[in-house]
Parts: C-alpha cells; sequence; structure tokens
C-alpha cells in the first residue's frame, strides 16, 4: 500500500542527553577526581530566544546508592509538555558524608543556570525535586538559599524557586515516630557522619530547621501507609513551612507506601506543572 498524508505536528521532539559532567570531585580516598554527572531532557532544537523550566531531579536510596537515570520513564512526558528535566548525580555517603551531597546538588544548578542558553533553560525559573533521600536533599537545596556553594560556576547563585518533595526525611534530629520498621537512624547517620558535634550536624542536615521567610514555595506529596518514612515526616514540614508563612501544597495519597506507583501517575505530574507554573506566574 502507497498512500499520501498530512500530519500535524503537535509536539515538538525532545533529546536525552545523557551523562554531562557538572563539577570534579575528590575520589578514592582523595587521591584521585571524578566527574559528577547529570542527564539532561531538553528540546532537540533550542529556538533563539526561547526558555523553558527547569526541573533538577534527585534519585533517592537511603543516602546510600543512587541511579540518576532510573526514573527517566516517568519524566520523559512531563518534560515533553514544555519542561527542561535534569536528572543529576550526587555523593552518598559511602563517598562523602554531609554536606557533601548537598554541595553537589547546589554545584549542579549552578552550572545549569551558566549553561542555560546551551539547553534552553530559562534560569528564573529553576525548581528541584526528589524522592525519599532525594526528597530531602531537594528540600536542602530549598531552605538553604544560596549558601553551601563551592566549586565552578560561583558567579551564577543556587537559589530556585520551588521545591518539590516526594516523601522526604526532613528532620535528622531523632528516630522516626509511628515507624513499623523500627527505622532507627543509620543510613541517615552515615550520610551526616560521626565528626563533630552530633546534635549539631543532625539539626544543619535537617530542612525543617533551616526554614524562614525567605524560603521558596513547596509542594509535599506522601502515603499515609509509610512504613518506611511515615508522614509524620511531611507534616512536621508543612506546619513549619505554615508557621514560616511560606506556600505550602501537602498531598496525602490514601492507602499508599513509600516510594508507590501511584506518586508517578499523570494525575500527579499534572499538580507539579501546575505548582510550577503558578509559583512561576505569581514571582515573575
Amino acid at each position: 500500500m502507497k498512500k499520501t498524508i498530512k500530519v500535524e505536528t503537535k509536539k515538538k521532539c525532545w533529546s536525552l542527553v545523557e551523562d554531562i559532567t557538572y563539577a570534579t570531585v575528590p575520589s578514592w580516598y582523595g587521591s584521585t577526581y571524578r566527574g559528577m554527572k547529570c542527564s539532561i531532557c531538553m528540546p532537540k532544537v533550542r529556538e533563539s530566544g526561547v526558555r523553558y523550566p527547569l526541573l533538577v531531579w534527585f534519585c533517592g536510596g537511603a543516602f546510600k546508592v543512587m541511579d540518576k537515570d532510573v526514573w527517566w520513564p516517568q519524566w520523559m512526558e512531563f518534560a515533553r509538555e514544555g519542561c527542561v528535566v535534569a536528572s543529576v548525580e550526587y555523593r552518598t555517603s559511602n563517598e562523602a558524608v554531609f554536606p557533601a551531597a548537598l554541595t553537589d546538588a547546589k554545584a549542579a544548578i549552578r552550572y545549569l543556570k551558566s549553561n542555560a542558553e546551551a539547553y534552553g533553560i530559562d534560569a528564573d525559573k529553576v525548581f528541584v525535586a526528589g524522592e525519599s533521600a532525594g526528597g530531602a536533599l531537594a528540600s536542602l537545596v530549598g531552605v538553604t538559599g544560596d549558601s553551601y556553594n563551592t566549586g565552578e560556576y560561583l558567579t551564577c547563585d543556587s537559589r530556585v524557586r520551588g521545591v518539590i518533595d516526594f516523601y522526604g526525611l526532613v528532620d535528622m534530629t531523632g528516630p522516626v515516630a509511628g515507624g513499623t520498621q523500627n527505622m532507627t537512624f543509620g543510613a541517615n547517620e552515615q550520610f551526616i557522619g560521626v565528626e563533630g558535634d552530633g546534635e549539631a550536624l543532625k539539626r544543619e542536615a535537617s530542612a525543617v530547621c533551616h526554614i524562614s521567610a525567605d524560603t521558596p514555595p513547596f509542594l509535599i506529596f506522601h502515603g499515609d501507609k509509610d512504613d518506611l518514612l511515615p508522614a509524620a515526616q511531611s507534616d512536621l514540614l508543612y506546619e513549619k513551612l505554615c508557621e514560616a508563612g511560606v506556600r505550602a501544597d501537602y498531598y496525602i495519597l490514601e492507602q499508599e507506601g513509600h516510594g508507590a506507583d501511584a506518586f508517578y501517575q499523570k494525575e500527579i505530574l499534572d499538580i507539579v506543572r501546575a505548582f510550577m507554573d503558578s509559583v512561576s506566574e505569581k514571582e515573575s
């Protein structure tokens, strides 16, 4: 069969560019160095003057493991609706303790802002998001403003317009109340490290301890059946944000546990995009 058809182009094509080096950090007991990587989903053709909001994503893994590319099936369609998405590698607790992961996250944001033209990014519309340990990291990025900056691209700031936190750990100062798995803080103490004042470090690594009137808006998701990291964490985050007069949108997913598929359905991703749009419009 031979047939001529006319196809309407409703969506532009986007490219996934993998393993971009955004920073170089010490490795192998401080004797060598390695590049920190990110992958970016962006318009295949970047038109002059056309810019898109940026969502920077952090994978979870109890601060012990992470894979910057494992979540791409969930974020690909989100990107194609008109948002550059960058999934960022950060150092885990077996490589370096806090604040290494936070300084990595900040370095990635500065790199992406510095290269906004190349990637089609609107540097004034940068948001961070993450799940579990990645949610903890995204929250810390948001509440710490333009601090914890080391390395390159220091002419750019690391502030973000908003934070999307999927069931993240935001208070490391005590045991997780309500966890049926009797979660202590072993993984998190490895993330923080054992040197110095342990209590002071726990507070420093807890997003709820940095909230102020200058904190950007938050969008929070948590399941009411999360036995690994109970919703009490997000309850506290929401409470502290409200006390500071910061916009906080909090969605509790009924009958859902930690990392459930329900968090990545189109309904949720539509909420994420609507949040980004409303924050961008209000603060433009």
